[in-house]
């Protein structure tokens, strides 16, 4: 008997091993696929702008997407909305039912094959749009057809879309489709479906080191997830083929998986065959990190293109101001680990750069170049969205042109021109730029973020303050011989007023006196204004009229 016991209680000792050697917990649906320690949200393609049209109308597109089993019916609130263009679009066959709090600011489009019933019943007045074959190709067509758009938003089982009027800035001037989470929209807010058994997940509190799986089975057709992981952990990351994986984390994390994965900004291509199969992955977990147990694991289910993934840790349990500031990293617009920087030139051939005390002519041509710290070999594409100037309280657009380069990974080279600030009273400006960093080859970028440099600009042409004419050569002989002229004419007729009347006249008016060279006032006279001697009349001295032949030749004398 006691042989017996000895190997029942070996025998479950064993059991309990085995057990435990397996290291998962037992994952289970998390209802509405967020709780404190992990978060799945859907990412859907869209854009936001600064546009809006001549009119002063915004231009907005709506892409509704269903899945099977949701209801098609939901409330769109547009009171509160810019004055506006919204298209309504879904690849749907089904009527999609809409109450509709109306704006009669807001005109209602909706594209040729989409079926919409607005509710409540009543006279809504709406304009057809060209059915297309795809979310660029709708894009292309309102771009042409308003000269813009402002949004471009794409939402899954919607349950209420709400237009706040809101508006972002720094926002890009273009409308370019790109992977986003429509919820963080500043002029939408989105109420959304998220019913579906879309994420399943466990955790451990006190497993010792931190050790995650995320596994995405081969039957789901997500490509691209965005994931922030917990600082100091160990991490698996398991999908279909093609699958990308971008962490975003400024700290250390150990990786394995079978998939291509973006950390940091550098590629990791090295990758390990990994089947979907839970025992597999946890012989790859215990082999690759050398554990005995696994803190969370989690699997995704929901069948979209792109996802975001946030897992938190032990430490954002204890603390909930980690997870906050979990949140904010992972959002931020303009988070980037790669440093980038904007150097000016005075030249095209970009050889000499600008030094930062230096002042700029506002007619001369200013060369930028922007450039980012390559890590391991690892080359980007930089897109300049937008460049703009400040001053204190003035902020202008700045255009600017995209140079050329021959040379092989070459930085991104524009031009500007200053005479936009040429009548402006500022002088010391700061130039930004808005850009993405984007991955070559697989149509990723990275979110927005500027590069800034500061410059003084100076006006190229002051005008001058002086009124006076500007007399050549041959204007100021014309003038002294037509002061000459006109001292002969006075003499000639003082001449004839004393022989008819025998008084003489006076001569304090001068030809010196009619030269446009000394009019009072003028500051750039070539000759100074001289005093006139005033003469007695007869009556007061007697010996006038012995003396006037030489008084009278002292206008033409003067001026000879």
């Amino acid at each position: 008997m006691k042989i017996i016991g000895t190997l029942l209680a070996l025998l479950m000792c064993l059991r309990a091993s085995a057990a435990d050697s397996s290291g998962i917990c037992e994952p289970s649906y998390v209802p509405g696929n967020g709780n404190d320690w992990i978060v799945l949200k859907g990412m859907t393609t869209g854009c936001s702008t600064d546009f809006i049209t001549q009119d002063g109308l915004q231009v907005h597109i709506l892409n509704l997407l269903f899945s099977p089993e949701n209801l098609m019916a939901f409330s769109l609130n547009v009171t509160a909305a810019n004055p506006s263009i919204l298209i309504i679009t879904s690849t749907s066959a089904q009527t999609i039912q809409i109450v509709l709090y109306d704006n009669p600011a807001v005109s209602l489009y909706v594209t040729n094959g989409t079926s919409v019933n607005f509710l409540p019943r009543g006279p809504v007045q709406t304009q057809v749009a060209p059915s297309t074959k795809g979310d660029a190709e709708l894009l292309q067509w309102a771009t042409d057809e308003f000269r813009g758009v402002t949004s471009f938003t794409t939402v899954r089982d919607p349950k209420t879309i709400t237009f706040t009027g809101m508006k972002g800035s720094h926002l890009p001037s273009s409308c370019e489709l790109k992977s986003e989470l429509a919820a963080e929209k500043d002029l939408i807010e989105l109420d959304v479906d998220t019913s579906s058994n879309d994420l399943k997940s466990c955790y451990v509190e006190d497993s010792g080191e931190e050790v995650h799986i995320i596994n995405i089975p081969d039957d789901i057709r997500i490509r691209h997830v965005s994931v922030h992981l917990p600082p100091d952990s160990k991490v698996l990351l398991r999908g279909p083929p093609h699958t990308q994986w971008t962490i975003h984390a400024n700290y250390d994390i150990k990786l394995l998986s079978n998939n291509h994965v973006f950390f940091n900004n550098l590629t990791m291509n090295r990758t390990t065959a990994i089947s979907d199969d839970a025992a597999d992955i946890m012989q790859k977990v215990f082999s690759y990190f050398n554990s005995r147990s696994v803190t969370s694991y989690s699997e995704i289910r929901l069948n979209i293109s792109a996802v975001h993934l946030r897992i938190g840790s032990n430490m954002s349990h204890a603390d909930p101001s980690i997870v906050s500031e979990i949140e904010d990293t992972t959002s931020a617009p303009s988070s980037s680990s790669v440093p980038i920087q904007m150097q000016l030139f005075l030249s095209p051939d970009y050889k000499s750069p600008l030094d930062p005390s230096s002042k700029v002519y506002s007619d001369k041509m200013v060369y930028a170049e922007i450039s980012y710290q390559t890590y391991g070999g690892i080359y980007f594409s930089i897109k300049v969205i937008s460049c703009r100037v400040r001053s204190m309280a003035l902020e202008r657009n700045m255009p600017f042109k995209v140079e050329t380069c021959v040379k092989k990974d070459c930085p991104k080279r524009l031009s500007f021109s200053f005479e936009l600030l040429q009548e402006l009273p500022s002088t010391s400006w700061e130039l930004e730029c808005a850009v993405q960093l984007c991955y070559d080859g697989i149509g990723f970028c990275q979110k927005e973020t500027s590069v800034k440099r500061n410059l003084q600009v100076i006006k190229s042409y002051i005008p001058s303050t002086n009124q006076c004419f500007d007399f050549g050569l041959s204007a100021v002989l014309g003038i002294a011989f037509g002061g000459f002229m006109i001292g002969v004419l006075l003499t000639g007729a003082l001449w004839f007023i004393k022989i008819r009347t025998g008084h003489a006249a006076s001569l304090r008016s001068t030809a010196a006196d009619l030269s446009v060279l000394s009019i009072s006032g003028c500051p750039c006279g070539l000759t100074k204004r001289q005093p006139v001697p005033t003469h007695p009349s007869p009556s007061e001295n007697s010996s006038a009229n012995a003396s006037i032949g030489s008084t009278q030749s002292t206008p033409t004398s003067s001026m000879a």
